[in-house]
């Protein structure tokens, strides 16, 4: 594989992947604003109750998509000994099987669930429903087409995904426009418009993979069962770790209402909130290097590979250092920018999450290494055990008195368990050196982070606590810390391409002039 072809290719899917994130969650604020002013706080509330029922049972979906691409990217970076047909069909049997398995379950234990336990009024049981219909058939419609949605990942055409999810956005904001304008029931029409939404974005990327790739998607069944075998087995341990993390993040949210009341649920909810948005910074570059670490991986160049858990590692950390730096730092003034007057320990909760992500960053490429090698089991064991002990540390330590942040403080000591855990399994699958990983990656970010944040705070000091130097200041410290990645965080033939770049795009500007 064409190691320059592969990193322009790189970059130029995480510039795509980047500039739809940012139009994405700009159009997702200003559509979360505009559904509950149509709505109300009640009927806004029980969508997201009913429908939180189905995004629970699509975690097995989502785990199915990592196995989907998974598996589809090694088959392409076989090459001619590849089989991508056969893989992406036996994918399609499981997916239409997983979509049966959900429309069972929803139908029967998700409508008992309503009739008998949601707490809502006697009268909006019908309108429950409906939308618990309506989000079962959106759902089933994503599942069935994760094998698409993986095949596309495999062959980096994230322009095209953008692209749809970009439309996708605009769509739904237009049609919750109309919805502020409809005199009838607004809570069934926001289900059918957000059902038509998610129902055209696979249609949509099927008929996509129907023009570029004919010859993959062509109908054949396999009945080779030992295949079936393998993909389940490898999907079973992905979903073990998407079922811990779920069960990390609800259980954590259980135990905080447990012993301090719904107040410090809606701290750690804002903050969790934020912190989600933040992590999409590092996410997108890591959807972008993904299919690169596991085709080179595939194709044999196994320290290419490697090399790029490195890299991207690094690139997570820098990333998620540019909101972070500006929110830790002007924290206080900008939580008074967001919410005016936020719940007790909405700060500190922020900040603890904050380091979390920048420790979980650290590892950013080991997951695609790992499941690249196909021998996932003691990583999701591990990984599983190490989520999961954060419920009864944090249920001991509360009833022990601590403060009501100890689950964060927590949760960022189990997350480094995670990292240094994982450093181990990629040194036994792969050339993983621990003296060139801390080389390539941990110090040049640790210096770039302490150059960020020591002056940075400083300035602080520098202005009063109101709402326009809040806003001075947090231009003036992510400006500095783009600086400092600069100079500390990038390597010096990194800065040499990035120029290079820069004076190509200057040059085409110029002739277009």
């Amino acid at each position: 594989m064409n190691t320059n072809s592969s990193n322009k290719r790189l970059a130029f899917n995480t510039v795509v992947l980047y500039i739809k994130l940012i139009i994405t969650i700009i159009i997702s604020f200003v559509a979360s604003r505009l559904v509950l002013d149509a709505l109300g706080a009640s009927d806004y509330g029980l969508y997201n109750v009913v429908g939180g029922i189905v995004t629970m049972l699509n975690t097995l979906g989502a785990g199915m998509v990592a196995t989907s691409y998974r598996y589809m990217a090694v088959e392409i970076g076989k090459g001619e000994e590849g089989n991508p047909n056969k893989t992406y069909n036996t994918i399609l049997i499981i997916h239409l099987a997983l979509a049966a398995f959900l429309i069972l379950i929803c139908e029967t234990a998700g409508v008992y669930y309503v009739n008998n336990y949601l707490n809502v009024a006697e009268g909006k049981i019908p309108d429950a429903l409906f939308v618990l219909h309506f989000s079962v058939l959106a759902t089933v419609f994503s599942v069935i087409t994760v094998p698409a949605y993986g095949l596309t990942i495999a062959r980096e055409r994230f322009l095209f995904t953008s692209i749809v999810d970009i439309i996708s956005a605009i769509l739904k904001i237009g049609l919750i426009v109309f919805l502020l304008y409809f005199d009838g029931n607004r809570l069934r029409l926001y289900a059918v418009f957000l059902a038509i939404v998610h129902i055209l974005s696979p249609i949509a990327l099927f008929l996509y993979c129907s023009i570029k790739d004919s010859d993959v998607i062509t109908w054949k069944f396999n009945s080779r069962w030992e295949d079936y075998k393998g993909i389940l087995s490898f999907a079973w341990w992905i979903l073990l770790g998407a079922i811990a993390w779920l069960a990390t993040v609800q259980g954590a949210s259980i135990v905080i209402n447990l012993f301090f009341g719904t107040i410090l649920n809606a701290a750690f909810g804002l903050a969790s909130q934020l912190y989600a948005a933040t992590s999409q910074f590092t996410s997108t570059l890591r959807q972008a290097a993904v299919p690169q670490i596991m085709k080179n991986f595939s194709s044999g160049d196994i320290n290419r590979s490697v090399d790029l858990v490195y890299l991207i590692s690094r690139y997570s950390f820098l990333f998620f250092l540019i909101p972070s730096v500006p929110l830790i730092v002007c924290i206080e003034g900008a939580l008074r920018l967001w919410l005016g007057t936020p719940p007790e320990y909405t700060d500190i909760y922020i900040i603890l999450l904050l380091i979390n992500g920048m420790v979980a960053s650290l590892g950013s490429g080991f997951d695609a290494s790992i499941q690249a090698s196909g021998k996932i089991k003691r990583n999701q064991i591990g990984y599983s055990i190490l989520n999961l002990s954060l419920i009864p540390i944090i249920f001991v330590l509360y009833y022990a008195g601590f403060p009501p942040y100890t689950n964060a403080i927590v949760t960022v000591l189990i997350t480094a368990s995670v990292i240094i855990f994982q450093c181990g399994i990629m040194k036994g699958l792969t050339p993983f050196n621990y003296r060139r990983y801390f080389k390539a990656t941990v110090i040049p970010v640790l210096l770039t982070a302490v150059m960020a944040f020591v002056p940075a705070f400083i300035t602080t000091l520098l202005f009063s606590p109101s709402k326009f130097s809040t806003v001075i200041n947090l231009i003036i410290v992510f400006c500095w810390t783009l600086i400092c990645i600069v100079i500390v965080g990038i390597r010096k033939e990194e800065k040499i391409l990035l120029l290079k770049y820069v004076n190509k795009f200057r040059d085409s500007k110029s002739k277009n002039i």
